[in-house]
């Protein structure tokens, strides 16, 4: 038998499901309530902030965020009909015009809603600006109320001489000689007296110090300390003065608390008049579900799409063309005659034999012609109508017409609702005249619809021929069974209306075919290369360029660069895409059971550039949409009872990527009934939630270039129950109900040690660790009972364990340790909902206070083996062997009270809580933190019979470093191979 030592360098990889003695040194078997910062260490997770409670939310619903910019943040709700949008800064809530076709009832006046919201919410400001108003008075009230008794400190200092005889000097303090008392006060003699009742006044006799120093007490001396009296800092009439403004400050308060409750009546008897009961059963979102909404941001625009919603096109059609028809005199010639056949019937005009008979050009003919054709117009129905070198033709029914004569083919020719060359097109015609340049009799793709505009929309006349759409064809597409679109408007509220697509002016069916997506459902929506995508199917539409909603071609002669895109993802199974992510080299395009690439070679995204490769094959769960992890994608897949999270990399063109799954490790750890998932690329963190539950599973990685070198997977246990999570830069939102009280909190993971409430004598600062702390809420004092009420800005969660932090000092001042003392306390919370306090003894009024949830960090270390690292990612132990884990000795960066249980089996389990200082109370300058320690855990069991969880259950950090472990090791006389 050995005794060795062994060291974990780190706690930072995380939760894993293998074998205790498969493990690599550094996982465990759980972790919860743990962020990994791979700077810092194993840090208990950061402290929950109290946002606000979001008023009117329900507990249900499609929950999403609108991150604009930083002075524009929303989170937002579509439920029970209605869309409800809250500023994420304060929390605030912003009015929403859901427009027509919805349900809005006739009793609901917008602009009185409008209206009464500012007010409240200005009420709302005003209660806010009167708290600290208040807690500004009520600090200086302490501090004078404190100022009016002198501040007595104990002055007592020995110094000592080695230079050439060792002397002991008093510098501060009394000594007494038998007959007569020296003061001295920091080296300076204050006075000889013969009795203590002669001090000076603000000096006293302290308690004896004899005993301390012998070589003083030999020469027949008395050493005492010397009790000093400061001045009082406050006279009574500061304090009157501070008493007068703090009342002031109360009765404001009361007041604007008042007020906002007036303001809220009036702004919710408005809610209640606009409360929508039922959608129209043509309205956009009738019978939509939470995952049936897609939504997507785009500046102050949020799309909303309903995958349920079967898109169409509206049913008017285009102009029918009327029965008409024009002539045109091309040439003309002498004693030739210009024949017009209307119905089988010839009209002519025979032009003079030579220049000696008369003159003659195009407006004699046309002229000639008209008249005899509209002599006869009671016969076949037909007018005529000169215009230019033309005649047109227009009837009051179907009429056949041809020509003949002038001398030369072209001369004289006639169309009606087709001609096959662009160039036979006449200059002058009737204004808004249409036909169909065909070109080929085979082909049908190279016809083209045009429509003469005249200068000046005169009746007829000079002009140009333009595209247009065929007549008789659908072209408008329908905006009620569209994407819509929520609008945050220039007063700060939102709105709510269809979108205005674009109709197709141009082509037919064939030319111009409208998009692939009418008359199916939309799966997703998406923003790429300045176009605005659609998913339908097998299908990806992307709109023109630069116009987001137009899905129609500009010409149906020419394909421009900017023209829509319209492909289908094809393979030898069904395809249905669900969802899209942008990377460098394109977008890629996620089906169920495959996944496609869409390129351009060019530089140019154009319908004659964009192509589709597949990608992969691997299944994808259609409800959770894949994430960007900044240069990789992540999605998952789902089996009946857990979530596998796999990464696709290094993604090209023409070759396959590569891909992995990062829950190989952990494949029993996220079960398959979460449904929101989130990554942030800036902090390299996956999180996976279920809507109605309190646990968060996250994945966390530190990579340098292209090598990976942690991965970390862990679990939170979020205060309340999870309705949306989200990431903003380095700040991650959750949004959490516990029974009716919906409540937005943030947690910054930046893990700053510039800024924070708790200070170390070392000048290092950090947060508390709370959850949905509030920093000095409103309180009342009863100086009858000498009892403080502190309220709860929020209603009390049960079966959460309440603290107060009492961190000393005033409010808004910096206190030194010697002036404040601070206290860790665990009232009972008493009340009803919208007001709940907890009762504290003492004033503490004016002082600083964090008011929050206390939540446990948990990690449960694996059994101990005796290990060796065999190379890259190869780690031997041996589990055969016995080996008596003797202690364990825990490396700690900033941490508080840290309590480690040991869990023997066939015994109680025991906890070891190492404190820094005495529990419930610390000094201001030296709170129960330490910047550094070592923990020592006596063990003294076998490592298979042993079970530590490391804990850390009060309001302060913890950071764990390393782990050493020390045992007892034995081979049991066989030798290792």
């Amino acid at each position: 038998m050995s005794t060795l030592t062994q060291r974990i360098p780190t706690l930072l990889l995380g939760i894993s499901q293998q074998p205790d003695n498969l493990k690599f040194p550094g996982q465990v078997t759980d972790a919860n309530n743990v962020f990994p910062d791979y700077a810092l260490g194993m840090l208990k997770r950061p402290g929950g902030k109290f946002v606000a409670n979001l008023k009117d939310a329900s507990t249900s619903g499609k929950w999403f965020s609108i991150l604009r910019d930083e002075q524009e943040k929303y989170v937002a709700q579509y439920d029970n009909n209605t869309f409800r949008v809250w500023s994420l800064i304060d929390g605030s809530p912003r009015a929403v015009d859901m427009g027509t076709n919805t349900g809005v009832p006739g009793t609901c006046n917008i602009t009185n809603l409008k209206a009464d919201l500012t007010t409240y919410n200005a009420a709302v400001d005003t209660t806010e600006a009167e708290l600290e108003d208040l807690n500004e008075f009520a600090s200086t009230y302490a501090e004078v109320s404190d100022g009016q008794t002198g501040v007595q400190s104990s002055l007592f200092e020995v110094s000592t001489n080695y230079d050439t005889n060792y002397q002991q000097t008093l510098t501060s303090g009394v000594s007494y000689n038998g007959t007569s008392y020296l003061v001295v006060n920091a080296g300076t003699v204050v006075g000889q007296y013969t009795s203590v009742s002669n001090f000076p006044a603000q000096y006293a006799l302290g308690v004896e110090r004899t005993d301390d120093y012998p070589y003083i007490k030999r020469e027949g001396l008395k050493l005492y300390e010397l009790l000093s009296t400061a001045a009082a800092a406050y006279t009574a009439g500061d304090l009157s003065t501070a008493e007068s403004d703090l009342a002031t400050a109360v009765t404001d308060h009361s007041n604007a608390v008042t007020a906002e409750g007036v303001a809220e009546t009036d702004y919710d008897a408005e809610v209640t008049n606009c409360e929508i009961t039922a959608i129209p059963s043509n309205g956009y979102l009738y019978g939509a579900t939470a995952a049936d909404i897609e939504l997507l941001t785009i500046n102050d625009y949020t799309f909303v799409l309903n995958k349920a919603k079967v898109t169409a096109m509206k049913a008017t059609t285009s102009t029918a063309l009327p029965e008409q028809a024009f002539v045109v005199v091309s040439i003309v010639a002498y004693h030739s005659k210009y024949t017009v056949r209307i119905n089988n019937v010839d009209y002519t005009y025979q032009t003079p034999k030579d220049t000696s008979s008369g003159n003659v050009d195009t407006s004699i003919i046309v002229s000639n012609l008209v008249t005899t054709i509209n002599a006869a117009t009671g016969t076949h129905g037909v007018t005529a109508t000169a215009v230019g070198p033309g005649i047109y033709l227009l009837g009051t029914s179907a009429f056949t017409v041809s020509t003949t004569g002038s001398g030369a083919e072209e001369g004289l020719y006639v169309f009606q609702d087709q001609i096959n060359v662009t160039g036979r097109l006449p200059n002058q015609c009737q204004n808004g005249y249409v036909v169909k340049v065909y070109n080929s009799d085979i082909v049908d793709a190279d016809d083209m619809w045009v429509k003469f505009n005249t200068t000046d929309s005169a009746t007829s006349g000079p002009g140009v021929w333009e595209e247009t759409v065929a007549p008789g064809l659908q072209y408008e597409i329908d905006e009620l069974t569209m994407p819509h679109e929520l609008v945050r408007e220039a007063d700060g509220s939102f709105s709510f209306s269809p979108v205005d697509w674009e109709d197709r002016l141009v082509g037919d069916d064939t030319t111009n075919p409208i998009p692939s997506f009418i008359g199916q459902r939309i799966n997703n929506l998406f923003f790429y290369r300045n176009r605005l995508g659609f998913l339908s199917n097998e299908n990806v539409i992307l709109s023109k360029a630069g116009d987001y909603f137009n899905f129609f071609a500009g010409s149906a002669q020419i394909v421009s660069a900017d023209d829509p895109i319209d492909l289908s993802a094809t393979s030898q199974q069904p395809v249905n895409l669900a969802y899209v992510q942008t990377i460098s080299v394109g977008l890629v395009m996620f089906g169920q059971n495959e996944q496609f690439l869409l390129s351009t070679d060019a530089d140019i995204l154009s319908p004659t550039t964009a192509k589709i490769n597949t990608l992969g094959r691997y299944e994808c769960d259609s409800a959770l949409d894949a994430v960007s992890l900044g240069t990789s994608l992540a999605f998952v897949s789902k089996t009946l009872l857990w979530t596998r999270l796999y990464e696709i990399s290094n993604i090209r063109k023409e070759a396959p990527a590569d891909a992995g799954e990062l829950t190989n490790n952990v494949s029993e750890l996220v079960p398959a009934t979460v449904d929101s998932f989130i990554a942030s690329p800036a902090l390299s963190i996956i999180s996976f939630g279920e809507q109605g539950t309190d646990t968060l599973y996250q994945y966390r990685y530190y990579q340098v270039g292209n090598e990976r070198r942690a991965n970390t997977w862990y679990k939170w246990q979020l205060t309340g129950n999870l309705l949306e999570q989200f990431f903003d830069q380095t700040t991650f939102y959750a949004v959490c109900e516990d029974g009716t009280n919906v409540f937005l909190q943030s947690y910054d993971l930046t893990q700053s040690s510039e800024q924070g409430f708790l200070t170390l004598p070392t000048g290092e600062k950090t947060d508390v660790c709370l959850d949905l702390f509030s920093v000095n809420p409103y309180r009342t004092y009863d100086s009858a009972t000498d009892v403080t009420r502190v309220f709860l800005p929020y209603d009390h969660i049960t079966g959460k364990t309440f603290c107060l932090l009492e961190l000393g000092g005033y409010i808004g001042q910096t206190v030194t340790a010697e002036q404040s003392n601070g206290s860790v306390r665990f009232p009972t919370v008493a009340g009803s909902a919208g007001n709940y306090y907890v009762d504290i003894d003492g004033d503490l009024r004016g002082r600083n206070l964090i008011i929050g949830y206390i939540y446990e960090m948990t990690i449960q270390l694996p059994t101990f083996f005796v290990g060796q690292s065999g190379g890259q990612n190869q780690y031997t132990a041996d589990a055969t062997a016995d080996l008596i884990v003797l202690r364990i000795k825990v490396s700690t960066g900033l941490s508080g009270p840290v309590t480690y249980t040991v869990d023997i089996t066939g015994k109680d389990a025991w906890d070891n809580v190492v404190t820094v200082t005495l529990p419930n109370n610390y000094n201001l300058g030296n709170v129960n933190i330490s910047a550094a320690s070592e923990h020592v855990v006596p063990v003294f069991q076998r490592n298979k019979n042993t079970k530590i969880t490391i804990k850390g259950d009060t309001a302060f950090p913890v950071s764990l470093d390393s782990l050493t472990w020390e045992g007892n090791y034995n081979t049991r006389f066989y030798r290792r191979a």
